[in-house]
């Protein structure tokens, strides 16, 4: 055990130099024995387990083709991003395989074609060799079609390859983990803003920042708009002191229904395909219950509604009129106003306008932009203000 541990942390150590990208993803997580996992090597959870036997196996060239393999698959974010809905691990583990044989450097060529999912998915469709996509979900979906279009409807999660474990053991530890996956992020940019080389002529680096948003994902900005709601909605459950320590450790309890104003900018800027999505959006928020009570505005010079709606599933928000100019500063009276009210406000813009003043009582606000485009030209100016955050649109 201790010359198998050598001998990883040997070549981890080696990456300082060689493979920089590869070295600091390793620092970010435990390398752990597992000797009940069938599969030489696997991710997810911060850790990367190994199997002790197998490895012994293994010289030291193909040990770290194994290594690499798992911290491509963490640099990808495989084990950490949101899972597609009713996800099989196994299909995932054949998605993660073909994305990675894809996107590797071809002089390693020999051993990627050998990774379960890629000689599963070659037996299977003769056409995979030339299939362009990447994209980790659009692969999910095509191998999740090949598996369940098989006669007799083979289930993904006893697929195997030559006898090896189910491949759902290899994303076992799988889950959705948003803070993992920033921090990888981090070590992207990093790595790039340093020029840094990944061993493969800066190829990996490259092709990751093509494919990665370094603007906060809209699912996960408003999933951190909600916690900083509910951690502001604290409230002390304890009616007198404790004898030993007083008022200092009084019980406590998050109060998580939380009101929210939305502001939506109805403007002559605004597009009838961006108002759509603002409202696609709105009704998809409420429907997952990341938010529980919304009241909306309208504005563009000013409030086109002289008192909010109560947003529900069946709101028609077709007969909203505006069209004018746009000024932020109405929202934000408004909020300031009833600040009493709300936990936060959202509001959904393409930011183009004048800076509004942000009053000190005012906090937990979050821009959604309409599009990228929006984000690049007017990001950078809202974020600059006072307990503001901004991201966009992916339509």
């Amino acid at each position: 055990m201790q010359e198998t541990n050598r001998r990883i942390s040997s070549i981890i150590s080696s990456w300082f130099y060689i493979k920089p990208l590869f070295f600091s993803i390793a620092q970010t997580h435990y390398i752990v024995p597992n000797e009940n996992i069938s599969c030489v090597m696997r991710t997810g959870k911060r850790k990367v387990e190994f199997n002790p036997a197998l490895i012994n196996s293994l010289d030291d060239e193909t040990l770290e083709k194994y290594l690499s393999l798992e911290m491509t698959r963490v640099l990808l974010g495989h084990p950490y991003q949101r899972q597609p809905y009713h996800a099989k691990a196994g299909v995932l583990a054949l998605a993660s395989d073909a994305v990675v044989w894809q996107m590797n450097d071809k002089s390693d060529a020999a051993f990627y074609e050998e990774l379960a999912g890629v000689r599963y998915l070659r037996e299977k469709v003769g056409r995979f060799a030339t299939f362009p996509e990447m994209n980790f979900e659009k692969w999910y979906k095509y191998i999740y079609d090949i598996i369940y279009s098989q006669k007799g409807g083979e289930s993904a999660g006893s697929v195997s390859v030559d006898g090896m474990q189910s491949l759902d053991e290899m994303a076992e530890l799988w889950e959705e983990d948003d803070e993992t996956r920033e921090e990888i992020e981090s070590e992207i940019k990093a790595a790039d803003d340093g020029e840094s080389d990944d061993g493969q002529g800066g190829q990996l680096t490259r092709v990751l920042k093509e494919s990665s948003d370094f603007s906060f994902d809209y699912r996960r900005a408003l999933t951190q708009f909600r916690q900083n709601i509910v951690s502001a909605n604290r409230k002390l459950t304890r009616m007198r002191p404790s004898r030993r320590y007083g008022f200092k450790a009084m019980g406590s309890r998050y109060e998580r229904k939380a009101n929210v104003l939305i502001a939506v900018d109805v403007s002559g800027s605004i597009t009838d395909e961006s108002f759509e999505h603002f409202t696609h959006a709105i009704k998809n928020f409420f429907f997952l219950g990341l938010i529980e009570k919304i009241d909306l505005i309208f504005f563009d010079v000013n409030l086109k509604n002289t008192k909010p709606i109560a947003f529900s599933k069946k709101v028609n928000l077709d007969e909203i009129k505006g069209r004018g100019g746009t000024n932020f500063q109405v929202p934000f009276d408004y909020f300031e106003e009833h600040k009493s009210e709300y936990s936060g406000m959202i509001l959904f813009s393409d930011g183009e306008g004048n800076c509004p003043v942000i009053k000190s009582g005012v906090k937990n606000i979050l821009w959604i932009l309409d599009s990228r485009t929006s984000y690049d030209r007017n990001g950078q100016w809202i974020i600059k203000q006072a307990r503001c955050r901004a991201t966009y649109l992916p339509f």
